[in-house]
């Protein structure tokens, strides 16, 4: 499949490239929806994330670690505008790594 093809992929890789984005779009939009609507219940998933299994925490951390880092971030006591720009810098970066259409 020619059309589907992304940087010289094939259309496996590239739709799994593509799934991959959609779903860092998804959690971003997520934990981006928290961020405005409801910040103190960021605070509330990393106290559920902290109270599991270390083994369950280690696999969180492995499967989400862009989005555990921003909630790490958030969770710290530094001063608002530095956790709000050290969040979205960790988020936008995370996108930017995903986007399958860059050259």
């Amino acid at each position: 499949m020619k059309g589907i093809a992304i940087a010289g992929q094939t259309a496996g890789e590239a739709a799994w490239s593509i799934s991959m984005f959609v779903l860092s779009l998804v959690i971003t939009g997520a934990f981006g929806y928290l961020f405005v609507t409801d910040p103190g219940r960021l605070n509330e998933v990393w106290a559920w994330t902290r109270s599991l299994p270390l083994i369950v925490q280690g696999l969180i951390w492995l499967l989400f670690l862009p989005w555990m880092i921003a909630l790490w971030i958030w969770t710290l006591p530094w001063a608002m505008p530095i956790r709000l720009v050290l969040v979205l810098g960790t988020l936008a970066f995370t996108l930017w790594l995903m986007f399958p259409w860059k050259a």
